[in-house]
This record gives C-alpha cells, sequence and structure tokens, in this order.
C-alpha cells in the first residue's frame, strides 16, 4: 500500500506547517503529520522553559544576570527572582 504522504509537498501545507518544513525540511516535517495528524503542538520561546533556564543559571554563575537576560530573552529581574525562589 502505497504511503499517501510521500505525495505531500511544500506547496500543500498550511502557511504554519510551510514554515515548519521550511525549518526542518519536508520528510520530517511528513512525518509528523503521519504520527501526529490532528495534535495542537505550542512551540514556546525559549523563556518559558524554566527548567532549561534553571539549568542554564547553574551551568554558568560566572555570568552577570543582564548578560544572562540577554541570551535567553528575559528579564534581569526575572532571573533575580528565579535565583531568590531557587536559593541559587
Amino acid at each position: 500500500m502505497k504511503d499517501i504522504f510521500e505525495e505531500i509537498e511544500r506547496d500543500d501545507l498550511t502557511p504554519d506547517l510551510g514554515l515548519l518544513a521550511d525549518a526542518i525540511g519536508i520528510e520530517p516535517t511528513r512525518d509528523l503529520l503521519r504520527k501526529m495528524s490532528g495534535m495542537y503542538i505550542y512551540i514556546p520561546r525559549v523563556s518559558r522553559l524554566e527548567p532549561f533556564i534553571l539549568k542554564y543559571m547553574k551551568k554558568h554563575t560566572q555570568m552577570h544576570v543582564k548578560e544572562m537576560a540577554l541570551i535567553l530573552g528575559v528579564s534581569s529581574q526575572y532571573l533575580l527572582k528565579l535565583k531568590r525562589k531557587y536559593d541559587l
């Protein structure tokens, strides 16, 4: 039986899926359609990944808070709040 998803081209996609295909390629996009059709997926900004931000802060303790805030795309106040909350 032929895989119908192999026939899907970039021009057949919705605008959002087109952006995804541009970022990761048409074959991984087809694979997502095969395995996850109908599922709503939100791709957050790095600034919403608190576990990652905490790990980054622990790894880069020598970095100034303002520099780290610029790199992570968050405010220095947010990082200071996390430092107090998690005693970093």
